[in-house]
């Protein structure tokens, strides 16, 4: 806290590692509300927008002498929008309501009455969930909203109406992605303000790029035809131009699909004839939009929404056709999209943020071995002052971007509360025979916990492989990431003490179990990227180029970050106790397994397998034992 004080007061950055149970909200949350700064709060998660918005800032609120106001906001597209729904139900949305074939009517006029009744328009505090596809034919992204002046309900938009709250709150909660888009903008978008800090800042790396890239798929096209079919002009209609961008549409995502996942050029060969093809489409599209008198009809509402779209999707193309330095493009055959990327996050962040804002991240895991080095530089941070840097050239009042880094010790005695188990036996990943052995030992130490598992994995392969195998082998219930929701999946693994859930990359963080449901995390593998990861393999050409070690500066922290987040899923409370296990030799007989280690909770370590099974037995009997009393 006093880091944090200090920071803000001396426009300053920080960089803190504060392990699990620390305070870290709190900590950043009570300087910039005593001090006065006008902060933006940029989180990796909703849950953790929800802790900041319902728990601590009401908290604070109670207790301190000067009572912060605050807001949360988020894209555009998690906001109903009250144009699409007054063009489908009359203005004051009291009509029977356009629905279409593919609508669901009930889930339309149920978000229809809720909009009616005061709500935020936030899909979140929706009463009842609704699909996707629903809730995309009443809400617009920011590629679409034309503005609160070009829409007819501007003055009862949701989405203003939170901008608007924000902008008068000391405190405002958002997320890593827009707070990216502001940052591409100029500052365009979120409320003026003195300091940013980023909390969950280990995911800031991949969130900015995303923020700073663009996707380009046949559904963006489809969208398109689909919006602009009611307002094209009559005498252009011959011409068929929404056949003609449905006819593109249908040739990129076949194309699309076929796609390996390696990096490409978007503009070569028949991609490039694709793309091509979609951009003369879209802007034959756009110039055959009908002509509004601006005395008497103003191109606002559905018209202005698609003039936009057709804006967004042809300057989106003309990025990826014409490939700057620093970018790279793949496809994501799974998602039918060609992505679009660059390649460091640090160059726009040093000149768009860095040099102008004092900047505070934060999160349980941001270090090699107690350095933030690694981190800190693919963000844009200097170890030593640069005298003129050039990234400040048309800053009013620069600021240097180096960097204070501290880090704080957890509030859990994890040498007391668990046990990191290597299975040194087994045999080197990479081998054919690994995943039996690894199945039959993952077996073994599920059966010593009486269950109470959670086994994550670094692929899809694997975890299914996980599951079957103990589906088949083991009595407990095993829940299976992807066959019901995270939420339900969560719910049903805390809830029944003794089952074992199967997960992959999206569950080794932010996952919270605290309690007898959780006493062994199974870690299949270190995670490393695999090697022809577009991305990835980018920013190793980057790092090389510079002389340095793509290994030491991509590879290796990010699997050590995320080594260390899986682990820490199963600490989660003062009285947790249990055993992590991970079934990669590397981590003892390659050196730097010994880096990665530094960078995980500090538990006991043993290579002995009798050992974690005995520990995992005592665990199991005091657990039934307290049952018995109980009863």
């Amino acid at each position: 806290m006093r880091a944090v004080e200090e920071a803000m007061a001396g426009r300053d950055h920080l960089l803190v590692e504060a392990g699990t149970g620390t305070g870290k909200s709190l900590a950043y949350l009570i300087p910039a509300i005593v001090g006065g700064h006008r902060v933006v709060i940029s989180t990796a998660t909703k849950n953790l927008q929800n802790q900041l918005a319902d728990g601590e800032l009401p908290f604070l609120a109670e207790h301190l002498d000067r009572p912060p106001t605050w807001a949360v906001i988020k894209g555009r597209g998690s906001y109903a929008c009250m144009a699409k729904l007054a063009e489908r139900f009359g203005e004051d949305l009291s009509g029977e309501g356009l629905l279409f074939a593919d609508d669901d009517r009930d889930s339309m006029v149920a978000i229809k009455d809720w909009a009616r009744s005061g709500a935020t328009g936030d899909r979140d505090d929706l009463p009842e969930a609704v699909a996707d596809e629903v809730w995309r034919s009443v809400s617009v992204s920011g590629m679409e909203c034309p503005g609160r002046s070009r829409c007819p309900q501007g003055s009862v938009c949701f989405a203003e109406a939170a901008f608007d709250q924000a902008a008068d709150a000391d405190i405002i909660v958002t997320n890593h992605h827009l707070y990216g888009l502001d940052v591409t903008s100029g500052g365009n978008i979120l409320p003026e303000h003195d300091v940013v800090v980023f909390d969950e800042a280990h995911r800031l790396e991949d969130a900015m790029s995303n923020a700073f890239g663009v996707d380009l798929s046949a559904g963006r096209l489809y969208s398109l035809a689909n919006n602009a079919n009611r307002l094209i002009d009559p005498k252009k209609k011959a011409n068929d131009p929404i056949g003609t961008l449905r006819d593109a549409a249908g040739e990129l995502g076949r194309l699309v699909e076929g796609l390996d996942g390696t990096r490409l050029r978007p503009g070569d060969g028949e991609l490039g004839t694709a793309l091509r093809n979609g951009r003369r489409a879209a802007d034959a599209v756009g110039k055959a939009l009908i002509k509004p008198d601006l005395d008497t009809d103003p191109d606002v509402g559905p018209l202005a929404r698609v003039k936009n779209q057709v804006g967004h999707l042809l300057g989106d193309i003309d990025l990826a056709f014409d490939l700057p330095d620093g970018y790279v493009a793949w496809a994501e055959p799974y998602r039918g999209v060609i992505r679009v990327a660059p390649i460091e996050v640090g160059i726009n962040l040093a000149g768009g943020l860095l040099t102008s804002k004092p900047t505070i991240m934060t999160s349980a895991t941001m270090t090699m071995g107690g350095r933030f080095d690694s981190l800190a530089d693919r963000l844009g941070f200097l170890k030593d002052p640069l005298e003129g840097d050039p990234m400040a050239a048309d800053i009013e009042d620069p600021i240097s971007r180096t960097y204070r880094g501290l880090v704080v010790e957890g509030s859990f005695d994890h040498k007391q509360a668990g046990l990191l188990y290597i299975a040194a036996h087994l045999p080197d990943p990479r081998a054919e025979v690994y995943a039996d052995d690894a199945d039959r030992e993952a077996e073994v130490l599920i059966d010593a916990a009486g269950g109470r598992a959670l086994v994550l994995t670094t692929s899809y392969a694997a975890m299914r492989r996980f599951a079957g195998h103990l589906r088949v082998a083991k009595p407990y219930k095993v829940l299976m990431q992807g066959e019901v929701s995270k939420r339900e999946l969560l719910a049903d693994f805390t809830e029944d003490e003794t089952s074992v859930l199967v997960a992959t990359m999206g569950f080794w963080e932010g996952i919270d179990v605290p309690g007898p449901s959780l006493s062994l995390v199974v870690l299949d593998k270190i995670p490393f990227s695999r090697p022809n990861d577009p991305l990835n393999q980018a920013r190793r050409e980057a790092v090389e180029a510079r002389g340095l070690s793509a290994f030491d500066m991509v590879d290796l922290p990010r699997a050590a970050m995320l080594m260390a987040q899986g682990a820490g899923r199963l600490i989660r409370g003062e009285t947790d106790r249990g055993v992590v296990a991970v079934l990669d030799q590397r981590l003892v007989a390659k050196r730097y397994g010994l880096r990665i280690i530094r960078t995980m909770p500090d538990f006991v370590r043993t290579t002995e397998r009798r050992r974690a099974i005995q520990y995992l037995q005592d665990l199991t009997a005091a657990s039934e034992s307290e049952k018995v009393q109980t009863v």
